[in-house]
């Protein structure tokens, strides 16, 4: 019999729950109270007219009995639990994406410094093969050797005058021979201290290329000096990368500058054939037949 009358109670509980709820719903969005209401209301009022007693608050009443705080306190203590759980989850998140931004700023860095290293790297000649014993007077020195730095910090940077200067008018050595060899006035004279204002023949020329890579080499220098002391300063990436491809420029111009120096270094024996052999004919004269 229970198994058969509970269900249906709980039927006809549900059914009067939802009946009721309707109703005051209904009531209440036309501002006005639903006559289950005004019932109890009567019925409350007239038992205060014969007990005396007011009517029970429901803060009161439900506030009332161990049961029902713990009831309420166990809810209360529910929700800051739940509070709680939220704040250290959002802690968490925020020092998950605070690490991961830091290992991403940390690569990108370090991705930053192994391409300015590597632009140094390639910035820096690379150092020609040694002369042999028996031609160390009569062979130039190769252009790579005459500009390969062990130490740039050693080399003094010149200053944007001096590197225009360089630039417009390279300076020639002093006096030169009729083989295009130079010959200094003194041990102490520097190799770059009479200005020429023109090439006139093969040694100038010559010599005008080799001042040309040096003054390359010390802008090339120069640039790796100022990016490096901009980087530390924080400067923003566009105008290190105008730099950067500046210091290209010059190591490209450098390199092409002493490729031009090696190849008339090699049309040094034709001057010293002309030398040897002073009664000779003319190039017309020498190669027409």
């Amino acid at each position: 019999m229970i198994d058969v009358f509970l269900p249906l109670l709980l039927v006809i509980a549900l059914i009067w729950v939802v009946k009721n709820a309707a109703e005051d719903v209904m009531h209440a969005s036309k501002g006005q109270n639903s006559p289950r209401r005004e019932f109890w209301d009567k019925r409350w009022s007239a038992r205060e007219k014969r007990t005396g007693k007011p009517r029970p608050k429901a803060t009161g009443f439900w506030s009332k009995g161990p049961l029902r705080c713990y009831l309420f306190d166990s809810w209360a203590d529910a929700w800051a639990n739940a509070n709680t759980k939220r704040a250290d989850r959002v802690d968490d998140e925020r020092a998950a994406y605070e690490a991961a931004r830091a290992e991403q700023v940390a690569a990108r860095d370090a991705a930053l410094a192994a391409a300015a290293e590597q632009r140094t790297q390639q910035s820096r000649p690379t150092p020609g093969p040694a002369p042999a014993a028996g031609q160390a007077d009569a062979q130039p020195a190769p252009a790579g050797t005459a500009t390969a730095v062990t130490d740039p910090a050693s080399i003094p940077t010149p200053t944007p005058e001096e590197l225009a200067a360089m630039f417009a008018r390279p300076s020639m050595p002093n006096p030169v021979s009729p083989t295009g060899q130079a010959a200094p006035s003194s041990k102490e004279a520097a190799p770059m201290s009479t200005p020429t204002p023109e090439v006139s023949g093969h040694a100038s020329a010559k010599n005008y290329a080799d001042a040309m890579a040096k003054a390359a080499v010390a802008a090339v220098t120069s640039l790796e000096q100022t990016i490096a002391r901009m980087t530390a300063g924080k400067v923003g990436g566009p105008a290190l990368g105008h730099l950067a491809q500046a210091q290209e420029s010059a190591t490209a111009m450098a390199a092409q500058l002493r490729a031009a120096h090696a190849v008339l270094a090699k049309h040094d024996a034709v001057g010293e054939a002309y030398q040897a052999n002073r009664d000779a004919g003319d190039k017309d004269w020498m190669t027409k037949e």
